[in-house]
């Protein structure tokens, strides 16, 4: 063989393996079918479908009031203000203790039976998200890998 033949051959290589390497390999998670370079299916890292990083944590406070509150307030509200009122006024008092009775026991029933919850959202690895609910302070912070299962979390 001549030494041009020998050379072109070698830099026909050099030209190919440097398009190799310049090439970018889908991620793991595309979809839409299509064939993949032998050299990117080794690469690729198969996705765990429970695992992912908790995004954020958010506090989330609720207030829960029945109307009993209400309805105490009310009642407490018009017997006072049918006590203090007098003559003509005694029904305007009876009707105001009502009102302001009803309006404080609804406010006071607002804050007594407040909830506080804490939302853990989890970035998965397929690029969704997934919200996990707890009663107390979770013992997680943003970046932490975890591993989802139901309504619970794991560290990895």
């Amino acid at each position: 063989m001549s030494h041009l033949r020998i050379t072109i051959i070698a830099a026909g290589l050099l030209i190919g393996t440097n398009a190799v390497a310049a090439y970018q390999c889908p991620a793991s998670n595309t979809t839409g079918g299509g064939w993949t370079p032998p050299e990117c299916v080794q690469m690729q890292k198969p996705v765990c479908a429970d695992c992912g990083t908790v995004e954020a944590v958010n506090t989330v406070e609720t207030e829960d009031a029945s109307g009993l509150g209400a309805v105490a307030g009310a009642v407490a509200g018009g017997v006072l203000g049918n006590q203090v009122g007098k003559g003509k006024g005694k029904t305007l008092a009876t009707v105001l203790g009502a009102v302001g009775g009803g309006v404080a026991g609804h406010y006071g029933e607002k804050y007594l039976r407040k909830k506080t919850r804490w939302d853990v959202v989890v970035l998965m690895e397929d690029n969704t998200h997934r919200t996990v609910s707890f009663d107390q302070a979770p013992d997680y912070k943003q970046g932490d890998k975890v591993k989802v299962s139901g309504n619970s979390l794991s560290r990895q």
